[in-house]
C-alpha cells in the first residue's frame, strides 16, 4: 500500500521488494502476498471460524475482515461512521427535502382538546359544570344557525307537521278561493311563472336545485358551458325559463306498476313521459346529476318546469 512507511522500506528478497498490506498488518512481497490471498486473505477459516488449521503465511493474513470470529461485523463492512467532510454550512439539500413547518392552529387544536378532556373528568357529572368551566378556559360555543332548515321535503315545507285551527277561523275563510298550496307554499295558482321566479331569486338552494335538475338548452353548439348557461345566456332560453309554471314538488306521480311496466315507462318507451320535461334527464354538465330524485331517499328535488 502506498504510504510514507511504505517508501522508507528498502528490504528486498530475490523475488522482489518487500510492501506492507492491509493497514501496515502484513509485510512480504506481491507473490506471497498473492499466494495467502488464495489461501484466503484472512488468519482464520471462514467456514469454521477457527485458526489453528491455518498455518501457512501467517505474516500476511490477519483477522481484518468484514466479519470478526465471533461472526459480527466491523467497520470495514459499512465504512467508518466518522465522516469524512465537515457539513456545509448552507444545507441547500435539507432545506429542499424538509417539508414547512405545520401550522400553530394543529397544536392548539391539541390543547384545545386536552383541556376539554380534563373539563369533563372535573365534571363527569353536571353538564352545566362541564360547560361552565369550558368558558372560564376561554372556549366559547358558536351559537347554531337556525335559519337555514334542510329538513324541508323539497325545500317546501316541513314533513308530517300537524296543523290545528279553531272551528270559528275555519269557518271565516269557508269559500275562500285557494292561492297557495299547503304543500307548496311558494307556488301561487294565479301567478305560477312569476311566484317560481321570486322563489328562486329569493332563496340560493332552490336556485342550485333548479340549476342541476334543468332539462331544456339552447345551446348553439354542444359544448360543456353552452349548456350550462343557455338559459340565462341567450334570448329563447330566457323566455322559455319565465314561461315555466309548474313545480315538481307539487306533482302527483304514477306508481301504477302495471301501468308503467306495460307502458316499459323506466327504458323511457313511454310516448307519454319520455318527452315530459318531468321525467327527462338532466341536461349534461360537470357536477349535475343524471336523475331528478334523491337516490338514497327516494325524494323528488325541487325544480320548475
Amino acid at each position: 500500500m502506498a504510504s510514507v512507511k511504505n517508501d522508507a522500506l528498502l528490504k528486498r528478497t530475490v523475488e522482489g521488494s518487500l510492501n506492507y498490506y492491509d493497514n501496515h498488518m502484513g509485510c512480504g512481497t506481491a507473490a506471497d502476498k498473492a499466494i495467502a490471498a488464495r489461501l484466503g486473505g484472512h488468519s482464520y477459516n471462514v467456514l469454521s471460524n477457527q485458526e489453528r488449521t491455518e498455518v501457512y503465511m501467517r505474516n500476511l493474513r490477519n483477522d481484518y475482515h468484514f466479519l470478526d470470529r465471533k461472526g459480527r461485523h466491523t467497520a470495514a463492512f459499512f465504512g467508518a461512521r466518522r465522516r469524512k467532510f465537515a457539513p456545509h454550512k448552507w444545507q441547500e439539500i435539507k432545506e429542499c427535502v424538509t417539508l414547512q413547518d405545520s401550522h400553530p392552529r394543529e397544536n392548539f387544536a391539541a390543547e384545545r382538546r386536552a383541556e376539554i378532556q380534563l373539563a369533563q373528568i372535573e365534571n363527569s357529572g353536571s353538564f352545566l359544570g362541564f360547560q361552565n368551566r369550558t368558558q372560564q378556559m376561554g372556549h366559547q360555543t358558536m351559537p347554531k344557525r337556525y335559519s337555514i332548515s334542510n329538513q324541508r321535503y323539497g325545500l317546501e315545507q316541513e314533513k308530517l307537521r300537524q296543523k290545528l285551527t279553531s272551528k270559528s277561523d275555519w269557518l271565516a275563510r269557508r269559500g275562500e278561493s285557494a292561492t297557495h298550496s299547503a304543500s307548496c307554499p311558494n307556488l301561487h295558482l294565479t301567478a305560477p311563472a312569476e311566484s317560481l321566479t321570486q322563489a328562486i331569486r329569493s332563496d340560493a338552494r332552490k336556485e342550485v336545485s333548479q340549476r342541476q335538475n334543468e332539462s331544456a338548452h339552447f345551446a348553439p353548439w354542444m359544448a360543456q358551458n353552452t349548456f350550462t348557461q343557455s338559459l340565462d345566456a341567450t334570448a329563447p332560453g330566457r323566455a322559455h325559463a319565465a314561461a315555466q309554471n309548474k313545480l315538481s314538488i307539487s306533482r302527483l306521480e304514477n306508481y301504477d306498476f302495471a301501468i308503467v311496466r306495460d307502458n316499459n315507462h323506466y327504458s323511457s318507451q313511454d310516448k307519454l313521459t319520455r318527452s315530459d320535461p318531468y321525467y327527462m334527464r338532466p341536461r349534461q354538465g360537470d357536477t349535475y346529476n343524471s336523475v331528478k330524485y334523491n337516490i338514497i331517499t327516494n325524494e323528488r328535488r325541487w325544480f320548475k318546469y
